[in-house]
């Protein structure tokens, strides 16, 4: 059987256990899952990792000897790299291209880019400017995408989980399939609807600790002493002026204690495609769960503050919610404005058939397992 390696872009949970399909992928090859946190990351692992899920094909890797003792025996293994790009990532794809590795990447959880108009890029110059250590990073990141690009081979594969990522994918071998998001939803759409009273869900975004912020070197847009007084303000007058009870949909790489701060609302964790399938409407951000929003043609309101004007998640929320023509109100200037219900419940499904194809599933594409598509492909493309 073809060996498979896993490179995680993060801790390995439960949750990652179960989107990368390993079960099915288990039947028709050899897994390693290599976590490399604990090496790239060592403030993230002491974070999470009591919480990884340590699979008999898991590995955490903590250095360099770690990593290459852990191929050591391998040849020729297929290759789901998911890592960031940077220095180490890059000197872990340049070994492992020397063991004849079939490399396959992907983005399966693609959302609409948000464009900065000129005022915006030259206030990211001058902040670039006044700090010249975060400029030198930015540049060594620079340098290691021009690398990245320049070691990847004719033979690599890209699946396509949307129109708009593989637009930009200029791999000739492709794999035309959905995001993780879609599997989920291709396992309940058919699923009865629950007699629950109505109510409106919220997609929590981790916004104030979130790991991929760690992983990316970005800081969270807001803290949670602005945030999350403003939230519950608001949504507590939503409640109030719709009739609709709030679920909280909390991320479910959250690591937080919501018990005593949620406590006036209802709190799910993990099983967010539920809740959405059976809700009358949508809050959020700029969260990627707006995906089951979309697929189970859900209502959505997009959420915006003063603070997360100003920060960079500001314009990816106004972005993404022109993107799919939904209304976007700001929770500091409307907190005294009597909200409506039947104001918050059109949906565009142009702008939602248009979201699906640019970036949760290629158009005609199998209506199966993303796994099973990448598994299919492989064996009647690469036999040897």
């Amino acid at each position: 059987m073809k060996e498979v390696i896993i490179l995680t872009p993060g801790p390995f949970l439960k949750r990652d256990y179960e989107r990368f399909g390993i079960e099915l992928l288990k039947k028709n090859f050899l897994i390693k899952i290599l976590d490399i946190t604990a090496w790239i990351n060592p403030r993230l692992w002491q974070e999470y990792s009591n919480k990884v899920y340590k699979c008999e094909e898991y590995i955490a890797i903590t250095s360099e000897n770690s990593f290459l003792n852990s191929i050591s025996q391998i040849s020729s293994p297929i290759i789901l790299d998911r890592l960031a790009i940077n220095n180490k990532t890059n000197w872990m794809r340049k070994i492992l291209r020397k063991k004849k590795s079939l490399f396959v990447y992907s983005n399966l959880n693609l959302v609409p880019e948000s464009k900065r108009n000129i005022l915006q890029l030259f206030k990211i110059l001058f902040i670039d400017l006044a700090n010249p250590i975060k400029l030198l990073n930015k540049v060594n990141e620079k340098l290691q995408k021009i690398k990245f690009n320049l070691m990847k081979s004719e033979s690599d594969v890209f699946i396509a989980a949307g129109v708009s990522g593989s637009k930009s994918a200029k791999i000739k071998n492709r794999i035309l399939a959905h995001s993780m998001d879609y599997d989920i939803y291709l396992s309940l759409k058919n699923k009865k609807k629950s007699d629950l009273r109505p109510y409106a869900v919220f997609l929590e975004d981790n916004m104030t600790q979130d790991s991929d912020y760690s992983i990316v070197n970005i800081l969270p847009p807001v803290n949670e002493s602005q945030y999350f007084p403003t939230l519950i303000k608001f949504l507590k007058k939503f409640e109030v002026d719709t009739g609709l009870k709030v679920k909280f949909a909390i991320h479910p790489k959250s690591s937080k204690d919501f018990s005593n701060l949620l406590k006036d609302f209802d709190c799910h964790k993990g099983n967010t495609a539920e809740i959405v399938k059976d809700s009358t409407l949508v809050l959020l951000h700029a969260s990627t769960s707006v995906s089951y929003a979309i697929l189970f043609n859900k209502p959505t309101l997009f959420l915006t503050s003063y603070e997360l004007n100003k920060s960079w998640l500001g314009s990816r929320i106004d972005n993404l919610a022109g993107v799919v023509s939904s209304k976007l109100i700001n929770m500091t200037s409307s907190i005294n404005d009597t909200f409506k219900l039947n104001s918050f419940l059109n949906i565009d499904k142009e702008k939602y058939k248009n979201y699906i194809d640019q970036y949760l599933k290629m158009p005609n594409s199998s209506e199966i397992p993303l796994w099973e598509i990448f598994t299919k492909y492989i064996s009647e493309n690469f036999k040897k």
